[in-house]
This record gives structure tokens, C-alpha cells and sequence, in this order.
């Protein structure tokens, strides 16, 4: 039914938030749109999956509810992508890497949670 997945980010500052992308999460950069009124930045995650860095005039400063949306990224190692971004600028850890509830024997999964420089959430997921 559905084929492709993309997360949408809009800033009042898309030029400044992607460098976040690009170079901490070291994501690809596919595209750049620079139309009249729009423009931003299209990442490869994986497959089909992206993420759209872009302008939107409505939007001013950080998010205001970060934890409304909180998007996972599947990782080889929880702590070492935690270890990775934790000293970054404007990057704030929320949840230190911990084994999740759901974790199970046959099963274990843990989790790293934080914000980006605009305050929007992303946990880490996976092996620890």
C-alpha cells in the first residue's frame, strides 16, 4: 500500500540544521530544491527511506513540543552512535544508552535518546 517513507523537518534555518545531518550523522546528501519561497535538503537514510531538511516560513526557533514525534534510526551499536554525537554543538542527550522495556532475552534492544540542534527527537536503536 505504501512504498515510500520520508520525515519531514522544516526550520527557519535549513542551511544551518542540515550541516547537523550531513556532517554529524553523516547521512548523503541527494539533493538540494531551491525554488522561489522553498528550498531545502533531501537525505538518503536508507533505501527509500529520507529525510527533507527544508524552509518553511511558519516556523520560528526550536520545536516547541520535541517529544511529540520521536524518530529512530536502527544503529550497529547504540553507544557507539551515542558516544558519537554526544559533545556535538546544540546536541542535547536526553536518555543516556540503556536497554529498552521492551528488550527481551531472545531479543535485546537499547536505546539513546536526544535532540537535535533544533530540538527535535531521535533515539539510536539496537544492539548496545
Amino acid at each position: 500500500m505504501f512504498s515510500k517513507y520520508r520525515i519531514l523537518i522544516f526550520s527557519e534555518h535549513p542551511d544551518e540544521l542540515m550541516k547537523f545531518y550531513q556532517n554529524v550523522l553523516g547521512l548523503e546528501l541527494e539533493k538540494k530544491l531551491d525554488i522561489p519561497n522553498d528550498y531545502g535538503y533531501r537525505f538518503a537514510v536508507n533505501g527509500e527511506m529520507k529525510i527533507w531538511i527544508g524552509y518553511h516560513s511558519e516556523i520560528k526557533g526550536k520545536a516547541k513540543e520535541p517529544y511529540r514525534h520521536i524518530f529512530n534510526l536502527y544503529v550497529d551499536s547504540v553507544t557507539g552512535w551515542h558516544n558519537k554525537i554526544k559533545d556535538e554543538l546544540g546536541v542535547t542527550i536526553v536518555a543516556e544508552p540503556n536497554e529498552a522495556p521492551f528488550s527481551t532475552p531472545d531479543d535485546t534492544v537499547w536505546v539513546s535518546t536526544f535532540l537535535d540542534p533544533e530540538d527535535n527527537c531521535w533515539q539510536f536503536m539496537g544492539p548496545k
